[in-house]
């Protein structure tokens, strides 16, 4: 999610990135807002002074409607009156369907929680340890706005023959040396994807869990057909930076969960349910709310709540 405010004439200006960006955008999207976006639409003509529907179909215009009705299905489909539109636009009610990469303009009475929810979709890179690999070579990038190939290694049996012993001796070196260039830069970076063909990939992480488990935390593990520059285009085709981010909120939220858990089962700082809540947030004794997205219109007295005591909304 891409976005820019102007909270003095009610304006986010959002390009959503992915489908889950455009969930949060039915969140926000209210009935009464204001969108300007690209559509298609029946365009009229002048003809002997009149302006008559044109026969050569709907062609793609910025027009603004205030919505009425909002629908998520493949695409976010916002139903509305059209108000502002070029002259030879139709006029009347329209459907605008936002999908990922499409810019549009909300006008609407913004709430601190709501512009909190666009912020915290935006997609920040964070700086990824890729390791590629099969039982022969291993190639490790490292992957932010863009992807830098480090450098290559290559097992000492390939292409070789040794007997079964040397052999086993061969292979425990190259996976020792992976592991040992894996936790030199695993400091610079949040997350290390291990991914390829074959069980070399679960070979690393179980060789991980037996004398790395401090990467345990930062790790993903990945299948692909390929190795090397391709496996890595495998992965960014599979929307790795997509996962990885979606990855990251979904931690943060498992552990906001259970922490909140950890406080019910001690009998700690913590309440739940509708009436609960509402007293603690108008006494000013919360500091972290938790809502479910399903519910978040219909807890939107509790945001507003939240929102005046300073709280912190997840």
């Amino acid at each position: 999610m891409r976005s820019r405010f102007d909270l003095k004439h009610n304006i986010g200006k959002i390009t959503p990135d992915t489908n889950e960006d455009l969930y949060i955008l039915k969140e926000i999207i209210t009935p009464g807002s204001f969108i300007t976006a690209k559509s298609p639409r029946s365009v009229k003509i002048r003809r002997e002074g009149e302006l008559v529907r044109a026969k050569t179909g709907r062609k793609e215009a910025i027009m603004k409607i205030l919505v009425e009705k909002i629908e998520l299905k493949e695409k976010l489909r916002l139903t509305g009156k059209i108000v502002e539109a070029p002259e030879r636009v139709d006029r009347g009610y329209h459907t605008i369907e936002i999908e990922p990469k499409k810019f549009l303009k909300i006008e609407k009475e913004w709430k601190s929680w709501e512009i909190d929810r666009v912020k915290s979709a935006e997609r920040k890179p964070e700086p990824v340890l890729i390791c590629v690999l099969d039982e022969d070579e291993a190639d490790f990038y490292f992957l932010k706005t863009r992807y830098k190939h480090l450098f290559n290694l290559v097992s000492k049996a390939t292409g070789k023959r040794f007997d079964a012993k040397k052999a086993e001796k061969e292979r425990k070196e190259y996976y020792a040396k992976i592991l040992s260039e894996l936790r030199k830069r695993s400091k610079n970076v949040k997350k290390i994807v291990i991914a390829g063909p074959g069980f070399a990939r679960d070979n690393l992480q179980n060789l991980i869990k037996q004398r790395e488990k401090e990467l345990l935390d930062k790790l993903m593990i990945e299948f692909t057909y390929q190795t090397g520059n391709l496996g890595l285009q495998e992965l960014l085709k599979k929307g790795l930076i997509e996962k990885i981010t979606k990855y990251s909120r979904i931690t943060q939220e498992t552990k906001a969960v259970e922490r909140l858990l950890e406080e019910i089962n001690k009998n700690g700082k913590s309440v739940y349910g509708l009436e609960k809540t509402r007293e603690a947030l108008e006494n000013g004794t919360i500091d972290f709310l938790l809502v479910s997205d399903i519910k978040i219109r219909e807890f939107e007295e509790l945001l507003d709540l939240a929102d005046k005591i300073k709280c912190k909304i997840m």
